[in-house]
């Protein structure tokens, strides 16, 4: 049986304030990046980008570290992410910026949601 290696697939998209990308890492782990600002105006492309890409993944990585303004409407996507990753049995990870982390600080102080270093 033979193996064939390949790049990464990758999808973009940008909207005012708001630039979002997946990458496949290989082919059960998404990685998906935020940058810019998450606000009530555009958290439902982030959720329907982040759910849309990572459908048929095992494992998910949600980037945020290039957010500089995150509103609490992005919490909500947060917690539907998780949901629909729990249902699924996709683990997942937040890779968050010091934006989301201040708001998760708030609202998440139990610290359920799976963040990273």
């Amino acid at each position: 049986m033979s193996t064939m290696i390949t790049a990464p697939r990758t999808a973009t998209t940008r909207r005012a304030g708001l630039q979002l990308s997946a990458e496949w890492v290989n082919s059960t782990v998404v990685r998906i990046r935020a940058s810019g600002d998450i606000d009530a105006s555009n958290t439902s492309e982030l959720l329907d980008f982040a759910l849309r890409r990572g459908a048929n993944c095992r494992s998910l990585i949600l980037d945020l570290t290039e957010v500089t303004f995150f509103a609490t409407a992005g919490f909500s996507a947060l917690r539907t992410i998780e949901l629909r990753s729990s249902r699924a049995s996709v683990s997942w990870m937040l890779l968050d910026s010091p934006a989301v982390a201040r708001v998760l600080s708030i609202c998440d102080p139990e610290r359920t949601l799976p963040r990273g270093v």
